[in-house]
């Protein structure tokens, strides 16, 4: 497992939908943590603002990316890819 704070691309995201069975991930920022998360199915993982900031700006242009506001702060939802690369 790589470092997901050092090392998360759109491919990261992408393959821990398929390793978790996750049709969706969510990156949103949580109030009572003050902390980013990144969210497939049960599984999650806490995110560094940098790291969270990326993330958005390699999504911006995805067709399966939607993005949103969650708790006032920018938040991201991704589609499980319908034709995989």
């Amino acid at each position: 497992m790589p470092n997901l704070n050092n090392d998360m691309t759109k491919k990261t995201v992408y393959d821990l939908m398929a390793d978790h069975q996750g049709k969706i991930a969510k990156l949103q920022f949580y109030d009572m943590a003050d902390q980013y998360f990144l969210t497939i199915g049960d599984w999650s993982v806490k995110l560094s603002e940098k790291n969270a900031t990326e993330l958005f700006s390699i999504f911006k242009d995805d067709e399966q990316a939607t993005f949103s506001t969650f708790n006032q702060r920018q938040s991201l939802i991704v589609t499980q890819k319908r034709n995989p690369e």
